[in-house]
């Protein structure tokens, strides 16, 4: 009972946020994470522990991403392109912000290639880092590790794109023909359906061992992943993004109790 009052403050809460703003409260949304996954966690440790790339990962000193990060790569390698990725996108290492560890051990070198998980996700599929974007990675995520947390987060979406149907203010400037086929409901149903089918079809990611993969050719390694088409769908929508993020924001505006949120690449 515990368990599911926790995940409905969850959806009230990020529907709440995203009804006037762009960016999630990470330290909120975390902080869901660890109450609603802990026990989900615990399984998905075993099971990685029991992988050839976990009994290899877990007992090194050094992180997948500090490699990456240090590396010469030659270009179009999958290395080169990961490293490019993050230091465009700049992405901070949430790991170190909300699972700071006093020394590296089995367990947090498991947490932070999990936080890692999910940004590989966004960079093979060509996802953003965008509210949209993370509907994809989320869907994805679930078709491959069920996690309450996540799959609250897209309960509350479901919810917010029924009522922003009806919020004009909040559509972009399109013919009212366009709008009605791609209504916020219809565009996150169809997004999730192929973001769960991508997810479904790859296999897990965890048991990846990326680092075997850094001096390949990112397509070879996408092939072999079963990724080597991007997400149609998300790719039509995705420029529309650009012009909603505006109507967001200036909708936001007109509500000053605004919740304060936090932009990823500039925690």
């Amino acid at each position: 009972m515990k368990h599911r009052i926790t995940q409905l403050k969850l959806i009230w809460h990020y529907y709440k946020v995203f009804q006037t703003d762009i960016y999630a409260p990470l330290p909120v949304i975390f902080e869901f994470v660890n109450k609603l996954d802990k026990d989900r966690m615990k399984k998905i440790y075993r099971r990685f522990q029991k992988t050839k790339t976990g009994k290899r990962l877990l007992n090194k000193k050094e992180h997948f991403l500090d490699l990456v990060d240090k590396g010469n790569f030659e270009p179009g390698t999958f290395g080169a392109e990961l490293q490019a990725w993050r230091k465009k996108d700049k992405l901070v290492d949430v790991f170190s912000i909300y699972y700071p560890p006093k020394k590296i051990t089995p367990l947090s070198q498991f947490l932070r290639y999990s936080v890692m998980y999910h940004d590989m996700i966004h960079f093979l599929n060509e996802y953003d880092t965008s509210p949209y974007g993370e509907i994809g990675v989320l869907s994805f995520h679930l078709a491959q590790e069920w996690r309450d947390s996540y799959a609250s987060i897209l309960y509350s979406v479901t919810i917010m794109s029924f009522v922003n149907t009806f919020i004009p203010a909040k559509y972009p400037p399109r013919p009212l023909w366009k709008n009605i086929i791609f209504n916020p409901l219809v565009v996150f149903i169809l997004t999730v359906i192929e973001g769960y089918r991508r997810g479904k079809r790859a296999p897990w990611l965890m048991e990846v061992d990326f680092e075997s993969y850094l001096n390949v050719d990112l397509q070879q390694l996408k092939k072999d992943l079963y990724l080597q088409k991007p997400p149609s769908f998300w790719k039509k929508m995705a420029p529309t993004w650009a012009i909603v993020k505006e109507k967001y924001l200036n909708y936001g505006k007109r509500n000053n109790k605004a919740p304060v949120a936090t932009n990823r690449s500039k925690i």
